[in-house]
C-alpha cells in the first residue's frame, strides 16, 4: 500500500516541477549566461593547468643549475635534447601564426596539442641527459633544452587567457 502512494507522490512532484524546467529552458538570456559560465570555469581550468605544465618546465630548469659539470663528456643525449626541443617551438610557432594567417587558423590548436605531446618526450629526455650530468656545455645544452621545451606551455596559458 505504501508503493503506490510513493511512486504517485514521486510523479507528481515530477510532474510540478515540468512549468519551472520549460520556463527555464524558454528563459534563453539565462541559459546563455549560465552556458558562458560554464565556459569561462573550464577556460580558466585550462588556463591554470597550462600554468601548472609551464611550472612544472621551469621548476626544472632551476633544479638543473644543482647538477654540476663532469670530467666526461655526454654529447650523444644533451645534443638531440636540445634538437627535440625545437620542434615544439616550431609547432608554437605554426599556432602562433595561425593567430595572423588565416589559412592556418584551423590548425592552432592542433599544433598546440603536438606541441606539448612533444614537449613532454623533449622534456623526458632532457631529465635523462640532465642525470645523466657532462661536461659544463652538455649541461647548458641540456638546460637550453628544458627551457625550450617548455614554449608551449607558456604560449598556451596567454592563449586561453585570450578567453576569459
Amino acid at each position: 500500500m505504501r508503493l503506490p502512494a510513493l511512486a504517485a507522490l514521486a510523479v507528481t512532484t515530477l510532474l510540478l516541477q515540468i512549468p519551472a524546467a520549460v520556463a527555464l529552458a524558454l528563459d534563453l538570456d539565462r541559459l546563455r549566461e549560465i552556458l558562458k559560465r560554464i565556459v569561462d570555469f573550464i577556460t580558466l581550468g585550462g588556463v591554470a593547468l597550462a600554468l601548472l605544465g609551464g611550472l612544472v618546465f621551469l621548476l626544472t630548469w632551476v633544479l638543473s643549475h644543482l647538477r654540476r659539470p663532469g670530467d666526461q663528456s655526454r654529447r650523444w643525449l644533451s645534443t638531440p635534447a636540445l634538437v627535440l626541443a625545437w620542434i615544439p617551438v616550431l609547432l608554437t610557432g605554426v599556432a602562433a601564426a595561425g593567430m595572423f594567417v588565416p589559412s592556418l587558423a584551423p590548425f592552432i590548436l592542433r599544433a598546440f596539442a603536438l606541441a606539448v605531446a612533444v614537449a613532454a618526450v623533449a622534456w623526458c629526455v632532457s631529465v635523462a641527459a640532465l642525470l645523466a650530468g657532462g661536461t659544463r656545455r652538455d649541461l647548458r645544452r641540456t638546460r637550453r633544452a628544458i627551457i625550450l621545451a617548455g614554449t608551449p606551455w607558456y604560449c598556451l596559458v596567454v592563449y586561453l587567457a585570450t578567453y576569459l
